[in-house]
C-alpha cells in the first residue's frame, strides 16, 4: 500500500452543525426553535429576526430582547467492517457542548422595526475522537513502514525461510511469506482527533409593514468563521527477529487554525391574508468564506496541512418558507420548507484528490419540511410540538471518517418543550430535542478500496467498508423580554 495515502486527506476537522439545517449550516437559532422545529411564520417572540424578519412589525411597541442557549448531547459512531489492517472496531464521539448561544434585539414603532442579530450559524460544535479514527489508525501503521516493500519483503522473506526450514512445502511457504506480509501484528498504531469550529453571524436590518397585511425586510450579515483541530497519530513496528531489527516509532501531530471572514445579505416578505394567517417567504445570499490555514509550532501533521494555504467553504444560500395559522385562540398550526442551495455554494476546500472526491458533485441541495402545533393550556402555559424532515444533500459515496462533513444521512427530528408567561413582559422557554439518522449506512471509501485492492493482488479477496451513524438530543432555554 502506498505511503502517505491520507496525505492531504484531513480538511477541517469534524465538528459538523447539529440536527436541523445543511452540512455546513445551523438553523438551530433559538429555543423556541427546539421546541417547535418551525419557526419561519412566527410573529411573536424576537428570535424572528432570524426566522421571519419581515415579521418584526408584528411585534409590540418598544424594545423585545431574546437570549438563548443550547446544551448538545451528541454521538457519532463509526465501524469498521471487514478491516484486516485496523480491524473490526468501534469508534465513537460522545462529548457534549454545552454552550451555543444566540441574541436577538427589536427595537419595533408604529409601523417600521429594526433589528440585530448575534447567531451561532453554522458548524459550531466541538466533536473529539478520544479513541482515533480508522483513518488515522491507517496512516499511523502506513508511517511505521506496514504495507512498505522495504519492510514487507524482510518480514515475508523471514516467515518463508522459518516454514521452508520446518519443511513447508515452496507454496506453504509461499503462504505463510504472504500472510506474514500482509498482517498487521507488529504494527499497532493509536490517534486521536478534536475538531472545534464556530460560525458567528451578526445581522443587522429593518422592516417596514407597507399596508396591513404587506411588510418587506432586508438585513446584512457578516459572518466569522473558525475551525480549530488538535490531534495525533502514532505508528509503531516491533519486528525485530531473525537479526532484522525494524523497530521505530512515528508520531504526527496536528495543531490548526482555519479562519474565515465574510458578507452577505438577505430580504424577507411577510403576507396576511386574514388576520389568522402568516406567509413568510425569506431568501438568504451565499457567504464566500476564504478560510486560510495557520499551523501552530510546525504541527502539520507530517504534511497534512499547509500553512498559509487558502480554500473556500461558502455558506450555501438559503430559501424558507412559512406558513402559520391561528385555529383557535388557544391552538396555532404552522408548517414550513427550507432548501439550503449547497449544490451551487462554493465547496473547493473539500476537493479531495487522495480520494477521488470532488466537492462540485459530491454535494447536491438539501432540503427540509417541518410541522409545529402551539396550545395554550392555562392562562400562562404554552406547549409545544414540531417535527422537522431533512433530506441531506451529501452523497453518502463522498464520506470520509476525517473530512469535516463527516457522516450525513436522512435526519429526522422530534421537538417538545413550555413557554411560560413569568411576567407582563417576560417569556421563558424551555425546549428538547432529539435527532437522528433515520437509517445508519455504509460506505467503503478509497482507503478501503486500496486495502481490498493490495489483499487481491496477493490472491486474498477482503471487502473492508466502514458503518456510520449519528444522534443528538438537545435542551434549550430561553427568555423573551418586551420593555
Amino acid at each position: 500500500m502506498k505511503k502517505g495515502l491520507m496525505y492531504s486527506a484531513l480538511t477541517l476537522g469534524l465538528a459538523p452543525a447539529a440536527a436541523a439545517g445543511g452540512i455546513f449550516y445551523n438553523s438551530n437559532q433559538s429555543a423556541e426553535y427546539i421546541r417547535t422545529f418551525d419557526r419561519n411564520s412566527a410573529v411573536d417572540n424576537a428570535d424572528i429576526v432570524y426566522y421571519n424578519m419581515a415579521g418584526t412589525p408584528r411585534l409590540q411597541d418598544g424594545w423585545t430582547f431574546n437570549l438563548s442557549d443550547q446544551m448538545i448531547f451528541q454521538r457519532a459512531t463509526v465501524a469498521t467492517i471487514g478491516n484486516p489492517v485496523v480491524g473490526d472496531n468501534f469508534y465513537k464521539s460522545d462529548n457534549p457542548v454545552l454552550f451555543v448561544p444566540n441574541l436577538y434585539l427589536a427595537y419595533k414603532k408604529d409601523t417600521w422595526a429594526a433589528f440585530l442579530g448575534l447567531e451561532t450559524i453554522g458548524a459550531t460544535a466541538i466533536r473529539a475522537w478520544n479513541g482515533g479514527l480508522p483513518t488515522l489508525d491507517l496512516l499511523g501503521k502506513q508511517l511505521a513502514g506496514y504495507g512498505q516493500t522495504s519492510t514487507s519483503a524482510v518480514i515475508g522473506a523471514d516467515a518463508y525461510a522459518t516454514a521452508a526450514a520446518a519443511g513447508a512445502t515452496p507454496a506453504q511457504a509461499q503462504a505463510a511469506a504472504v500472510a506474514a506480509g500482509l498482517g498487521t501484528q507488529y504494527f499497532p498504531s493509536q490517534s486521536y482527533l478534536k475538531g472545534s469550529s464556530y460560525y458567528v453571524a451578526l445581522r443587522a436590518g429593518g422592516a417596514v409593514q407597507v399596508n396591513p397585511k404587506f411588510s418587506v425586510a432586508a438585513a446584512a450579515r457578516f459572518v466569522t468563521a473558525s475551525q480549530d483541530i488538535v490531534g495525533s497519530v502514532d505508528g509503531y513496528c516491533t519486528y525485530n527477529q531473525y537479526n532484522h531489527d525494524l523497530r521505530n516509532h512515528v508520531r504526527a501531530v496536528i495543531d490548526v487554525a482555519e479562519k474565515a471572514a465574510g458578507f452577505s445579505g438577505e430580504v424577507s416578505i411577510n403576507y396576511d391574508p386574514v388576520p389568522e394567517v402568516v406567509i413568510n417567504l425569506t431568501y438568504e445570499m451565499a457567504t464566500p468564506l476564504d478560510f486560510k490555514t495557520s499551523v501552530k509550532n510546525g504541527k502539520d501533521g507530517g504534511g497534512l496541512f499547509v500553512d498559509g494555504s487558502k480554500a473556500r467553504l461558502d455558506l450555501p444560500q438559503v430559501v424558507r418558507l412559512g406558513l402559520g395559522y391561528q385555529m383557535t385562540p388557544a391552538l396555532r398550526l404552522s408548517v414550513g420548507a427550507n432548501a439550503y442551495l449547497e449544490s451551487s455554494a462554493n465547496f473547493s476546500l473539500l476537493n479531495n484528490p487522495t480520494f477521488g472526491i470532488t466537492a462540485s458533485s459530491a454535494y447536491r441541495n438539501t432540503y427540509e419540511e417541518q410541522a409545529a402545533l402551539e396550545f395554550t393550556f392555562a392562562p400562562r402555559w404554552l406547549w409545544s410540538l414540531g417535527f422537522n424532515f431533512n433530506q441531506i444533500g451529501q452523497r453518502q459515496g463522498s464520506t470520509l471518517d476525517i473530512s469535516v462533513p463527516g457522516a450525513h444521512a436522512n435526519y429526522m427530528s422530534e421537538g417538545t418543550g413550555l413557554q411560560y408567561q413569568a411576567t407582563k413582559g417576560l417569556k421563558l422557554n424551555l425546549g428538547l430535542a432529539h435527532t437522528a439518522f433515520m437509517n445508519q449506512y455504509q460506505n467503503a471509501d478509497s482507503g478501503d478500496q486500496q486495502i481490498a485492492a493490495a489483499y487481491a493482488a496477493q490472491g486474498v479477496t477482503v471487502a473492508p467498508t466502514k458503518q456510520y451513524n449519528k444522534e443528538y438530543f438537545i435542551v434549550a432555554i430561553g427568555a423573551d423580554f418586551h420593555f
